[in-house]
Parts: C-alpha cells; sequence; structure tokens
C-alpha cells in the first residue's frame, strides 16, 4: 500500500478481501460436502481451505487495527472540533462581539 491511501480506502481494500477470501471458503466447504471427491482431491481442497483460514484471521486482525486507528483519527479531529469551538465561545465570552 502506497502513502496516499487513507485509512478508509485501506479498510475497504481489507474488507474486500474479507469478503472474496469468504466467498471462497464458502465455495471450498460445499466442494468438500459432495462424496464424489477422491482423496488426494479432498486433501488438497482441505489444505487450501486452512490456508484461505489463515489469511481470514490475518485480514481480521489488519481490519480490528485500522478500525482502532480509524478511530483514534476521528477522535483527535473530534477535539479539534471541539477546542476551536471553545476558543470561540470564550472570545464571545470576554469580548462581546461576534
Amino acid at each position: 500500500m502506497t502513502q496516499d491511501e487513507t485509512i478508509m480506502t485501506k479498510i475497504q481494500k481489507v474488507e474486500d478481501t474479507l469478503n472474496e477470501s469468504m466467498y471462497k471458503l464458502d465455495v471450498l466447504k460445499k466442494r468438500l460436502k459432495t462424496k464424489l471427491l477422491t482423496m488426494e482431491t479432498r486433501e488438497e481442497l482441505e489444505s487450501k481451505l486452512e490456508e484461505i483460514q489463515e489469511v481470514l484471521v490475518k485480514n481480521e486482525e489488519k481490519l480490528k487495527s485500522l478500525r482502532k486507528q480509524n478511530t483514534k483519527s476521528f477522535m483527535v479531529a473530534a477535539s479539534m472540533i471541539f477546542a476551536c469551538f471553545l476558543l470561540y465561545g470564550l472570545y464571545v465570552l470576554f469580548y462581546g462581539t461576534i
């Protein structure tokens, strides 16, 4: 990922990857339920299933950290807005003119 990307675009990319992985996971689970698979094919599908589950866990952790970072950014912005309104209120209180 480049430096120019915002937290929201990073979150969107991770969510897209999660959705794609969830779809692959569902497809693999459905294929594994069929009884017409050979042992080799079944083992191959199970290994792919484990890989996808690992990717899902990593992306979920990444998404949690990005959302936490997004919350911190929001709190900083909200604090700055609050400080501006507070300073404006104090200015109006002491000088009485707008």
